[in-house]
């Protein structure tokens, strides 16, 4: 099969769909790598105690107290299976969490997530290309 030596239009405009889609899909994945599309204040961990235990399954939340300010607050937690007046740690931001939980995250795996699903739409997108041709892939 030869080659034809100039590029058809309908290929070039799909080839520069394609680069200007990886282009986009590394902006956006970048700007989610260095934390620009955080909402949250600054997460702090403290010590809480758990007030309001619940059962795994039940689709109960606890509730804890702890510090802030020197003043003792209230949340809820979205965890289950704590026991009532255990001391565990939390993350306070937006929401209140077991900060162990959220310790074992070293790397964020979202921006190369992104770039993996662009190129999965690509190879999709190609696959989708060959299989409406005549004869098939």
């Amino acid at each position: 099969m030869r080659l034809p030596a100039e590029l058809r239009l309908p290929a070039a405009k799909a080839a520069g769909a394609a680069v200007f889609s990886i282009l986009v899909a590394i902006l956006i994945s970048l700007t989610g790598a260095l934390g620009l599309w955080s909402l949250s204040e600054a997460v702090w961990r403290t010590q809480a105690t758990v007030v309001t235990s619940a059962p795994c399954g039940a689709g109960q939340t606890e509730e804890v107290t702890f510090q802030r300010d020197g003043q003792e607050q209230r949340a809820s937690l979205d965890a289950c299976g704590h026991l009532r007046g255990e001391t565990i740690e939390i993350a306070v931001g937006d929401t209140v969490s077991v900060a162990r939980a959220t310790a074992g995250a070293q790397t964020d795996a979202r921006p190369l997530g992104v770039i993996l699903c662009v190129f999965a739409g690509i190879a999709g997108a190609g696959f989708a290309e060959l299989y409406r041709r005549p004869g098939g892939p």
